[in-house]
């Protein structure tokens, strides 16, 4: 098969921008791609496109690919009653179900094209910490060095991380990894023309907690946000302890805050106002984890009792 032959199969097959890629980078991403989707498939056959295969063109063995099946697609965002409930489904058929009871994912995957650093870990803070300075890494290729940006990375990590993270598993409280999307944003979405299903593509794989998945929908960008969040707890408790819900989840979005920022590498904007939000968690919990002060296991208020706040997002 030529190369060219190859890419418009992938075009007609996925309905997608060709996917393919060059070199070693390539590679790792299509390869990603693949077992992703793969992953995701297995879960939801219904609502993801059946991956076939990744590859390397005959005739140009640098260029990498992934091929799917093809799906009719409208490009519209579904209302939250019929996608919610799909990311429910997953996250249920799948809690508890990693292949070696940790966090992680057995290849890297991609958040565009930002790797994710799948490390297996035993401890769910440990890997969202790992993750959290690989994407403050590559944030600092794309923006250089900031005084004031160092130091609040060093009390997020010594003090906000293990203070909203750490009572998850401790205290007599655990969580099951159960398989991530980690990319729910609207682009990744669309609704199948002829059977009016919704359709999920372009996951960024791995086996975490449940509630990582719901970041991305705090942005006002995306326009998403309370019903989108209201749908999901209708069939899902929040993580105890549950009143630290908002900051946890405005702690998931902060990850994603700063990829945007790596992708925008001519606009510091995006930068500052990542750093923005947080400079609230770092003021608000500059103690960082004290085990004594959490309540234990099991008394925290119901799930319904708790009425999150919504601060306006300003990233686009």
């Amino acid at each position: 098969m030529s190369g060219e032959t190859a890419t418009l199969i992938a075009n007609k097959l996925a309905e997608l921008p060709s996917r393919s890629t060059s070199g070693e980078d390539g590679r790792r991403m299509m390869e990603g791609s693949f077992e992703s989707e793969s992953a995701f498939h297995l879960y939801s056959p219904n609502h993801v496109p059946k991956p076939i295969a990744f590859g390397n063109y005959e005739d140009d063995p640098a260029t990498w690919f992934y091929l799917c099946e093809f799906h009719d697609m409208v490009d519209k965002v579904p209302e939250p009653s019929d996608f919610v409930p799909i990311i429910v489904g997953i996250h249920q058929a799948s809690m508890g179900k990693s292949p070696n009871g940790q966090f992680g994912f057995h290849v890297p995957t991609h958040l565009a094209n930002i790797p994710n650093d799948n490390t297996w870990q035993s401890s769910w803070e440990v890997w969202f910490t790992q993750a959290m300075r690989q994407m403050f890494e590559i944030e600092e290729k794309a923006h250089g060095k900031n005084d004031d940006l160092e130091k609040m990375k060093e009390s997020l990590f010594s003090k906000v991380i293990p203070r909203l993270l750490r009572p998850l598993e401790t205290g007599g409280r655990s969580i099951q990894p159960c398989l991530i999307h980690s990319d729910l944003w609207p682009g990744n979405t669309m609704t199948d023309r002829d059977t009016g299903e919704v359709i999920l593509f372009d996951s960024c794989a791995f086996w975490g907690h449940n509630e990582a998945d719901l970041g991305t929908w705090r942005a006002s960008r995306y326009k998403m946000g309370r019903p989108f969040f209201a749908e999901y707890y209708k069939s899902m408790s929040r993580s105890e302890p549950q009143e630290d819900w908002e900051d946890g989840n405005a702690l998931y979005a902060l990850r994603y805050d700063f990829l945007v920022s790596a992708l925008y590498a001519k606009d510091l904007k995006f930068r500052k106002m990542a750093m923005a939000e947080m400079e609230r968690l770092i003021t608000k919990y500059p103690d960082g984890f004290d085990e004594n002060t959490l309540s234990p296991a099991g008394t925290d208020t119901a799930a319904s009792a708790v009425t999150p706040k919504w601060p306006r997002r300003l990233l686009p």
